[in-house]
């Protein structure tokens, strides 16, 4: 290939480099401010499409009343975080959870109540939702199981109870068997 072809060709290849980082860049600064309502559009819409963006919705929500917040966070638990060469240290690739997270024991009900209703116990959300409900309390799973217990006893005999004793299993399995004896003790305790 003549010389400058070959220039013309470097020059198109790193043109289009730069167009796809300019045409994936997102402008954030609205979300920081935008409505409950204007949020819902640009998770729905997938109007979220990097890091950044994503990073400051989830905060907005942060942000609402508890009764606003907790809500969408639930209805957006499988929203998973636009990949990024960015480090992202121990968040979550679910910014629900995090948020969830942060949030804390207010969470818990409406946690508890999406897990006695959610029928697709395999799916990302419900795995989610019990991952929310183990870092709330930082890992002291104990109140968290007692919680899902009696909501248990309160719909006995029916596939709500069914997923709910098994959402306490799961806390059971996963946070308490480092601190088992701890756990044991604590539950005795409680009833």
């Amino acid at each position: 290939m003549p010389r400058p072809q070959k220039i013309l060709r470097r020059v198109l290849l790193l043109a289009t480099a730069v167009l796809t980082q300019l045409c994936n860049a997102q402008d954030c600064e609205s979300l920081k401010t935008a409505t409950p309502e204007a949020i819902v559009s640009a998770l729905d819409h997938g109007e979220i499409k990097t890091e950044l963006c994503s990073r400051a919705v989830f905060r907005r929500i942060e942000q609402f009343p508890n009764d606003e917040s907790i809500p969408l966070l639930i209805r957006h638990l499988g929203f998973r975080r636009p990949i990024s060469n960015e480090p992202h240290g121990l968040r979550s690739q679910y910014p629900a959870v995090d948020a969830l997270w942060k949030l804390g024991p207010a969470a818990e009900p409406a946690l508890i109540d999406f897990i006695a209703r959610q029928e697709d116990e395999k799916g990302v959300q419900h795995a989610n939702a019990l991952e929310a409900l183990g870092l709330i309390r930082q890992g002291d799973v104990v109140p968290t199981i007692k919680l899902l217990r009696e909501r248990s006893a309160s719909v006995a005999g029916t596939p709500a109870a069914r997923r709910l004793d098994s959402a306490a299993q799961y806390l059971w399995q996963h946070y308490c068997s480092a601190k088992l004896q701890l756990c044991e003790k604590q539950l005795r305790e409680s009833d």
